[in-house]
């Protein structure tokens, strides 16, 4: 074996490059991805509307209004839950008070291990705090809501643009590649797109699926505002393993705070537990798993780069990110061990059971 460090210096220092640039570029970046994305979905749409004859500016300004009628439709439908939900915000307080008092009265009187908790202390501290987070939240609202409808507009301007110019884009990019491999370069180009076009539209069906067995889960349970959690969670699905924990938490807490017996929350745990169980090991998987084609490993360390990058939106986006670089370093010579590396399976011819694992790779090589 030989190891070049030249090579691999020059491998660290561009992994640091490409890091610092996501990081530092993110404002910029994340609304180019996300625009990105969704003009490979509403790409078939326009180009639908122009084999109608509707000219493709029209064309675009039709998709991009649907969908943002249909976006502020499902928020106008959801708007009197969040204020009804937000009115019991006084009562949730008040549930968890009471529940600290009586958690510290346990432990002070069965556990004699730690010393006495004093209860006025806690919950004068706990009061604070839900005080100053709530003057907190008051004066962030500006500042959020700003910077979110920014973010907005910005992604709307580069789908319309990115739309609009698909062609001469495609044209550029091919431009890089020589003349003799234009036609695989260009094949790669529409595989990269059609795996970004096929993750989300399989996330959308997912998350319908999704929120109807959320929603059905908490109307046998009697949970109030059950289409408003069902879908809520569903929706938060698309961030991949933490979404769905986390859409189950906040009915879960709901549950808790509003309703006397505690068998209302337990239940809300396992009927999301459930679901859980299904869209990890069913579901996702056969909608969306399909399209990606990434290893578990790979899966959760783009959701962690992600976050630690961009936050929730690099949770969102990461995946079908790499899914995407996958393809592209299958199309390349010298990058295809990388798509081994990401990818979900070495090979689908079976060496004997007998041979080790290093035998099995072996037999793998040399059988291609």
């Amino acid at each position: 074996m030989h190891i070049s460090f030249s090579k691999l210096f020059y491998i660290i220092a561009s992994i640091i490059g490409v890091a610092a640039i996501l990081f530092f570029g993110k404002v910029i970046l994340v609304p180019i991805c996300f625009a990105m994305l969704f003009a490979f979905i509403l790409y078939p749409v326009v180009k639908w509307l122009m084999k109608k004859g509707v000219k493709k500016i029209i064309g675009i300004f039709l998709t991009i209004g649907g969908v943002f009628i249909l976006t502020i439709g499902i928020l106008v439908l959801f708007s009197a839950q969040i204020i009804d939900i937000v009115s019991e915000y006084s009562n949730f307080l008040e549930k968890l008070e009471s529940t600290l008092e009586t958690s510290i009265s346990f432990l002070n009187n069965k556990v004699q291990v730690i010393p006495d908790l004093e209860s006025e202390t806690i919950l004068e501290k706990l009061s604070n705090v839900f005080s100053d987070s709530s003057f907190l939240i008051i004066s962030d609202t500006v500042n959020v809501t700003s910077s979110f409808l920014s973010f907005v507009v910005l992604s709307v301007i580069y789908t319309f643009l990115i739309i609009f110019y698909s062609e001469h884009l495609t044209e550029a990019l091919v431009r890089f590649s020589s003349k003799k491999n234009r036609g695989s370069f260009l094949k790669m180009l529409r595989e990269v797109q059609q795996v970004g076009q096929q993750y989300f539209m399989g996330m959308v069906f997912l998350i319908l699926i999704l929120g109807v067995l959320n929603t059905v889960g908490l109307l046998i349970l009697g949970i109030d505002y059950a289409f408003f959690f069902g879908f809520l969670a569903a929706l938060l699905a698309i961030i991949p393993y933490v979404g769905t924990t986390l859409g189950g938490l906040i009915p879960t807490l709901y549950a808790f705070a509003t309703y006397d017996s505690y068998w209302y929350a337990i239940g809300v745990i396992g009927i999301f537990w459930f679901i859980q169980f299904v869209e990890g090991n069913f579901l996702s998987p056969r909608i969306v798993g399909g399209n990606m084609q990434i290893n578990a490993l790979f899966s959760i360390f783009s959701l962690i780069a992600g976050g630690v990058l961009w936050g929730i939106p690099g949770m969102i986006l990461f995946l079908p990110l790499v899914a995407m670089l996958k393809v592209v370093c299958s199309h390349v010579k010298e990058l295809k061990p990388i798509a081994v590396l990401i990818g979900e399976r070495i090979t689908k011819i079976e060496p004997p059971e007998e041979r080790g694992v290093l035998e099995k790779v072996i037999y793998t090589l040399k059988r291609k």
